[in-house]
């Protein structure tokens, strides 16, 4: 059963900026960031099935974005670092701090994609543990285990 236009609108409203934080979070690009949105609320609207719990619609947005950020990166052949928060905070900080922050973003872009995808929910999407497994179909170990070699990973490529 496809959705009701207000149906839509509402889930456009409740989860639009979350995954265009996620794609800006891949793409760097608020245009391309905007793009994969589109095509990603085009792929809800042509949805079949119904989702059997609220928390369900999230996740498979989450998903969606992501893979759709992911392809697009590969047709492009880009860079994926962090989302517009990061972005701001670069714009605020001292000279200094710009430099550290250049520095982690540097280093987040040469993560690894399984990596960079955990670090990306769990710091700038804030979403808990439980959550990112869900949205990635891993276990919560896996989430845990991911993030502790990210930040290994992340921690060596600073210190360099």
């Amino acid at each position: 059963m496809k959705l009701s236009i207000e149906r839509f609108e509402e889930i456009y409203k409740l989860y639009s900026q979350e995954l265009l934080n996620i794609s800006y979070g891949y793409t760097k690009n608020k245009d391309d960031s905007f793009d994969i949105i589109q095509n990603v609320f085009y792929k809800l609207l042509n949805r079949e099935k119904d989702f059997k719990e609220k928390n369900n619609e999230k996740y498979w947005l989450i998903r969606v974005t992501i893979n759709e950020s992911k392809d697009f990166l590969r047709k492009k052949k880009k860079i994926a670092i962090v989302d517009s928060t990061t972005i701001d905070l670069l714009e605020t900080e001292t000279k200094e701090n710009n430099e550290k922050i250049e520095l982690l973003l540097t280093a987040i872009k040469k993560l690894p994609d399984k990596y960079k995808s955990v670090i990306i929910l769990h710091y700038y999407d804030l979403l808990p543990i439980k959550e990112i497994s869900i949205v990635l179909k891993v276990s919560e170990s896996a989430v845990k285990k991911r993030l502790e070699r990210a930040r290994n990973m992340l921690k060596e490529e600073m210190e360099v």
